[in-house]
């Protein structure tokens, strides 16, 4: 996910306005830092309580149990939550089971397939599109996990010869100066590098509803580079922020930005922002310097740069967003400003499924593994002394730029092969969680009642463990189950913070066309074309990374919010026939034939929709709304029931919507039990194979 986009023409420019600095720290440690420092007298004390109560240390639990390989941890969810813990655990000796309730892994790493797809076949390999989670920005330090798992899971995957398990990325072409625009009933689209001066039909003499001062061009105060006033406002709204990220000490940086957690994106907007915090791009004709931005500018920017409705998530949540996006650009080349994405080649759900493998391994990863795939990355410095990127799973298409430098890693360590052992159990859905004080010798633990299917059977099965980590969307603990809760005894606290935590709506669609039109009228054949967008409801086209050789090919539409809401409301085939009609609105023209072209309404061979998803339970991925970072946030990561249940799950992290988000919240979750069992020799072997997440539970020691 990212529901932030380039499709303001300025947007690109607010993003690399500066860059002579790189960030200088992390967003996930300054968080941690802010939290510690403003809630760390209960959110401490709470912590200590629970470790001091409980004293099940590794040693004296599987005293108490029958085998040593009885497992420790009981895992609910089999997305990247469940897997990454799973794997960290597994890395430790610590054994676990991972019990998810469908027939795949990946949560919301999801990609869909063609009934007719064929990797092995130019033709049809293309044929497929990501239901969830299909891009991570490449040089982000915060998001350098997701790398350093593939790598780790591929040194495994080797030395036990199951090559064709290992995964590789290619580049995603996200932005592109020919993606297509159309707005409030443009008489034709335009592409991007033409838009910068273009009101869009936004401005009052077209129509909208914009004061002419907004959308007339003027170069006042751009050294004669000329530019719309409305563009600008963002640099000014976000720019304090993000120069002080640059420039001033990182976490005094984010104390600055969490005195308005209490806004909204549209609050702020409307009641914080003045007209003349635009400085030097400040006109009389707008208004009053103490006034506020007007309800049309505000509408403007959510129109052009999310969609319907996403202005009313935290202020921070946008503002953390965009710092994420910075995290695409080349860190070892301040001058360079292009974005760097990557996905999984051949599909995302390679990822989770590379993920089950290994973890149906009796060893997993190794130190020497995470060790190695830490210095490819630049997580580590190399034997060299120095941080490099080359990282040995990327396509041609993703490899860096000659900017940036080569790491230096050690040799690999072959190791030796494995064998199978089950800990990921499909088709077995957690019905019920409770705690129980009177298990392992009274020092406590928890239970879980699971449906299991098999086959045309199902039978309820009851599992126990000293600890359990839950990785659900918070949407998803509504079991449905007659007279039997998810969760009872909750505290009131964690109880208000699943009820309350905000997640948002997401609705994307597939369509197959038996002609790429869009390559053909794009002018970038073979790059991919970025994101074409519109004022329709089906929002934006993303167009496909690859695939170019073939005849034909998939247009992926994805929304959010309340124009998700609006899509997801209507039948399947509805659905389709509104993204036909965004799709033609954005190519007119005869020689596209959009709907001669398209390949036919025909559910999983042609088409797929999906509007978010009954596991999600309600929405796509969490959006903090207003004063939830500052409420509901340390809540949610602190363990309950003494220490014995842990919540995880992307909406337990800084980074919303992202992989590494469930991957911090995992890490969080292990880093408790072990603190939870006074295992300090494996939070050391943790950090050293794992890195050293800076979550607020490690600052508390």
């Amino acid at each position: 996910m990212s529901y932030l986009s380039f499709n303001n023409p300025n947007r690109r420019q607010e993003v690399s306005r500066k860059r002579s600095q790189a960030p200088k720290g992390s967003m996930r440690k300054a968080f941690s830092d802010w939290l510690i420092k403003n809630h760390g007298d209960d959110y401490a004390s709470e912590l200590s309580k629970q470790r001091l109560q409980t004293k099940s240390g590794l040693t004296k639990l599987r005293g108490s149990q029958k085998t040593t390989d009885t497992p420790v941890v009981g895992i609910v969810g089999g997305g990247f939550a469940g897997l990454y813990s799973g794997l960290i655990l597994q890395s430790l000796g610590i054994e676990c089971e991972v019990f998810e309730s469908t027939d795949r892994v990946g949560g919301r790493i999801d990609t869909w397939y063609s009934t007719k797809y064929d990797a092995k076949n130019p033709d049809t390999a293309c044929l497929y599109g990501e239901v969830g989670g299909m891009r991570i920005p490449q040089f982000s330090p915060d998001m350098l996990p997701v790398q350093h798992l593939g790598l780790s899971l591929n040194a495994v995957l080797k030395r036990n010869k199951l090559v064709d398990k290992m995964v590789e990325w290619r580049k995603f072409y996200y932005d592109s100066d020919v993606q297509r625009l159309r707005y409030n009933n443009m008489e034709a689209p335009i592409i991007k590098q033409n838009a910068a001066l273009n009101d869009l039909n936004f401005g009052k003499n077209k129509g909208g509803d914009l004061s002419e001062v907004w959308v007339t061009p003027t170069s006042k105060h751009s050294k004669g580079e000329p530019y719309l006033p409305i563009n600008m406002v963002l640099e000014k709204v976000n720019g304090p922020f993000m120069d002080a990220f640059r420039d001033e000490d990182f976490d005094k940086a984010f104390e600055k930005l969490m005195k308005f957690d209490n806004y909204s994106m549209w609050g702020y907007l409307t009641n914080v922002f003045k007209l003349e915090d635009l400085d030097e791009y400040y006109d009389p004709k707008m208004g009053k310097k103490k006034d506020h931005l007007p309800y049309n500018v505000a509408s403007y920017l959510e129109t052009l740069n999310v969609g319907t409705g996403m202005y009313s998530v935290s202020f921070v949540e946008m503002v953390l967003a965009l710092y994420d996006w910075e995290g695409s650009m080349n860190p070892y080349d301040h001058s360079d400003p292009n974005i760097y994405m990557i996905t999984m080649n051949k599909g995302m759900q390679h990822f989770p499924d590379a993920c089950r493998s290994v973890l149906n391994l009796e060893e997993g990863v190794l130190p020497e593994d995470g060790h190695r795939a830490q210095v490819e990355i630049g997580m580590k410095k190399g034997e060299d002394g120095q941080k490099g990127y080359s990282p040995t799973n990327l396509t041609e298409d993703a490899q860096p730029p000659s900017t940036v430098p080569p790491a230096d890693p050690p040799k690999p360590v072959p190791g030796k092969p494995s064998q199978p052992k089950q800990r990921v159990f499909m088709n077995h859905r957690v019905v019920q969680v409770e705690y129980d004080p009177t298990l392992y010798d009274t020092n406590g633990g928890v239970r879980l009642k699971i449906n299991a299917a098999k086959g045309t059977k199902k039978e309820t099965l009851t599992k126990e463990y000293p600890y359990v980590i839950s990785t659900l969307p918070n949407g998803a603990y509504l079991s449905g189950e007659l007279k039997t809760n998810f969760f009872d005894n909750l505290s009131f606290s964690k109880a208000r913070a699943i009820r309350e935590c905000n997640y948002m709506p997401s609705f994307k669609a597939f369509i197959t066309f038996k002609d790429q039109f869009w390559a053909r009228l794009g002018e970038r054949q073979g790059k991919g074309l970025g994101v074409g967008t519109s004022d329709r409801s089906n929002r934006q086209i993303v167009y496909p990374s690859y695939g170019y050789e073939a005849e034909g090919g998939v247009l992926q539409i994805y929304c959010w919010a309340q124009d998700a809401e609006r899509m997801g409301a209507l039948s399947d085939e509805e659905r389709v026939n509104e993204c036909l009609k965004g799709i033609a609105y954005l190519y007119p023209e005869a020689e596209a034939d959009v709907y001669g072209s398209f390949a036919g309404y025909k559910p999983e061979e042609t088409t797929k929709t999906w509007f978010w998803d009954n596991h999600a339970g309600g929405g796509a991925f969490a959006l903090f709304g207003p004063g939830q970072f500052t409420n509901l946030y340390q809540t949610l990561l602190t363990p309950e029931f003494d220490g014995h249940l842990n919540i995880a799950g992307e909406c337990c992290s800084v980074h919303h919507g992202w992989i590494v988000g469930a991957l911090d919240s995992a890490y969080n979750a292990v880093n408790n039990i072990l603190h939870q069992m006074g295992e300090k020799d494996k939070i050391k072997t943790m950090e050293k194979m794992w890195g050293r997440l800076t979550a607020p539970d490690v600052a508390i020691k």
